[in-house]
């Protein structure tokens, strides 16, 4: 996988698009490395010609949208060209009535939300850091929380996507109705691929109704063996849970929390519904001898903002059975940091103050419990030593590459290896 030219050509792109949407290279700084240009396309047909100048180029593009995730992935190999979405940032389609909407991918989450919110509808997905993230970085990150588990994932309620790929060319697959399902692997692919296969322009999704009700309870366990027991117990029976969550106490106090080990614990239905799982949940607390408490603010939205690694942070994602999750929460709270997992989706997250030898045994304890560990922010220097995503296969990343980047124009070496001629 070679570039096309010997030396990157960058007026190439320049006289390629209007002058007016270029930017200030200098907000675009990646790992303390300026991009020579910064381009904020208005259009999908603007944004597929800077792809297909850049391409021709020999330069570097790293797409990028509401910037929550710079650092998931490992180190860019080379970066020339910001390419800012947030434009793109329309509603395309909205059928309330089949509970499907088709929208730009640079609008975000929150501006969704409250589109859908006017007619008692939602995307039900949470994603870290929170609803700022844009459409296509909920897609390109594949980032879940609290809900993955209870509810679907964010790929499992996308019925269709446009990419704009390398080449200039842009590539719809799938549909706007539920029923439609072809194509449905390729747009699956460019999720979770962190763009580096081609730039989600556009995503259709199915909808669901807001709940008519919602209840966070949060139940104080003294010790994360005890919540660990109790979350399991709760998961057990079946209630109308949208997030069960372990919390280390440095967790429990890091969310306005008593600093205790804790499960907190999201109920969402109707009011009938609700109110059986929290008395349900009652007697679960009893049983394990913890103290069960209604809490009326909302401790998701901080939680989901802990999972942040804006200020360069490290933050860490394990993958583990859910009855791994609190030996491995704990594992990761012995690190000097807040540490916290979600039990239905055996999601363990963790801010540990640790370096590339604690991070090592930390991905070795994931790993021997049947999971995996990968970097989800880090500073650029401890992801130089410490892969982001452990030893994993790349071929398949390496080969779909080459097929649909072959120029590696796109994120060189955020998830694949960058290749040498």
């Amino acid at each position: 996988m070679t570039n096309v030219t010997a030396s990157p050509d960058l007026e190439g792109l320049r006289t390629a698009l209007p002058p007016d949407v270029q930017r200030a290279p200098e907000a675009y700084v990646l790992d303390g490395v300026t991009p020579a240009l910064a381009v904020r396309p208005r259009s999908m047909s603007e944004l597929a010609a800077t792809l297909l100048a850049a391409d021709q180029g020999g330069l570097a593009v790293a797409p990028q949208g509401g910037r929550t995730a710079l650092t998931l992935g490992r180190p860019l190999a080379r970066y020339d060209v910001a390419l800012d979405t947030t434009a793109l940032d329309q509603v395309i389609e909205y059928a309330p009535a089949d509970l499907t909407i088709t929208v730009e991918a640079g609008m975000t989450l929150a501006a969704l939300q409250a589109t859908l919110g006017a007619e008692g509808q939602y995307l039900p997905v949470d994603p870290a850091p929170g609803d700022q993230v844009t459409i296509g970085g909920l897609l390109a990150t594949a980032r879940s929380g609290a809900w993955r588990g209870h509810l679907p994932a964010a790929r499992d309620l996308v019925l269709g996507a446009t990419v704009a790929m390398p080449d200039g060319a842009t590539v719809t697959s799938g549909g706007r109705v539920v029923k439609n399902v072809s194509g449905y692997d390729m747009h699956r692919m460019h999720t979770g691929a962190l763009g580096g296969l081609g730039v989600i322009v556009a995503a259709s999704f199915k909808l669901a109704p807001v709940p008519a009700e919602r209840a966070t309870l949060i139940l104080d366990c003294g010790s994360l063996a005890s919540a660990g027991a109790t979350a399991q117990a709760l998961w057990d029976r079946n209630l109308a849970a949208r997030a069960i969550t372990i919390l280390d106490p440095e967790a429990a106090a890091a969310i306005g929390l008593r600093p205790s080990s804790s499960v907190l614990a999201e109920f969402a239905g109707d009011d009938v519904v609700v109110a059986r799982s929290l008395s349900e949940a009652g007697a679960v607390a009893r049983d394990h001898g913890s103290l069960a408490e209604l809490i009326d603010d909302d401790p998701w939205t901080r939680l989901r903002r802990l999972a942040s690694g804006e200020t360069e942070a490290t933050v860490v994602r394990a993958g583990v059975p859910a009855s791994e999750v609190a030996a491995l929460v704990g594992r990761a709270s012995a690190m000097m940091g807040p540490a916290w997992g979600h039990i239905a989706a055996g999601a363990v997250w963790a801010r540990p103050a640790a370096d590339a030898t604690a991070l090592a045994a930390l991905r070795a304890a994931a790993t021997e419990a049947g999971g995996y560990l990968q970097l989800e922010s880090a500073p650029r220097s401890l992801r130089e030593g410490v892969d982001s995503f452990g030893e994993i296969d790349g071929q398949l990343m390496n080969a779909l590459k080459t097929q649909f980047d072959p120029n590696n124009t796109l994120n060189p070496g955020k998830w694949a290896a960058e290749a040498t001629s």
